[in-house]
């Protein structure tokens, strides 16, 4: 399949898009088009604190990730309102991501890099895990994604993994009433303990790792989802970390 003028994917609306899943992409100059999948929670859907729906597709970080890789790869948006690592929540079905993620791997194979960022739903009181609890969650799916995803290359490898702890959730937390779900000071002190050992199981992985706290920021609306600015500054980073990886 020979895809020219493919500079504009990412920007087009998503009911425009019309690339096969399984399609083995080539451009004009027999380069190949990658393939990455963003495996999130409702930071990675593109959650809007203002008014509880959707970020608009142009300004939610997929979509900056796509316009900055241009030509050179495809991005899957696989993000989730309330997605976990590993806990089954029983106020909303089907958030377990270590249950979702094989089949989501299968549904995009094959795969040349998952971007992989959860674990701020892990901190929801409920779950009473700590920061060491979400990060076995974390070393979970990573093995999970060494595992399902040479199945559907040719050359047998796994796709590459850039691994990235979640924004803090914000300071003002404890004067929002949604706060009590998060255990008030308790969830923001667990989301700043996130990053480094997100980035121990990334050495031990010899995978790449992101803190992505150091570029986006919660809105001070429900101190958890982001603006639109933490987006667009989210999205072009991963970019260059996605460009390094691949070296695209």
């Amino acid at each position: 399949m020979i895809y020219r003028n493919m500079t504009t994917l990412g920007g087009m609306p998503e009911h425009k898009r019309r690339v096969p899943a399984f399609a083995t992409l080539t451009l004009t100059g027999g380069k190949k088009m990658k393939t990455i999948v963003c495996y999130g929670d409702s930071n990675t859907y593109g959650y809007n604190p203002e008014n509880g729906f959707r970020y608009e597709y142009e300004e939610r970080w997929t979509t900056i990730l796509q316009k900055e890789l241009k030509d050179s790869a495809i991005v899957i948006p696989e993000g989730l309102n309330g997605r976990t690592t590993s806990f089954e929540d029983e106020l909303r079905p089907g958030r377990n991501g270590a249950t979702y993620l094989d089949p989501c791997l299968h549904s995009h194979g094959p795969i040349d890099l998952v971007v992989l960022m959860l674990g701020t739903n892990d901190l929801k009181i409920r779950f009473q895990a700590t920061p060491t609890d979400i990060g076995k969650g974390i070393d979970r799916l990573i093995k999970m994604i060494k595992s399902i995803t040479p199945q559907k290359r040719q050359d047998g490898q796994s796709a590459k993994i850039l691994l990235m702890s979640p924004p803090h959730l914000g300071d003002n937390l404890v004067d929002i009433p949604s706060g009590e779900e998060m255990g008030f000071e308790r969830g923001i002190s667990y989301s700043k303990r996130l990053a480094p050992i997100y980035e121990e199981w990334a050495k031990f992985h010899n995978i790449k790792f992101l803190d992505a706290a150091k570029y986006a920021k919660p809105s001070e609306i429900d101190a958890c989802h982001l603006t639109r600015e933490s987006h667009r500054k989210l999205g072009g980073m991963v970019a260059k970390k996605c460009k390094e990886i691949l070296e695209i």
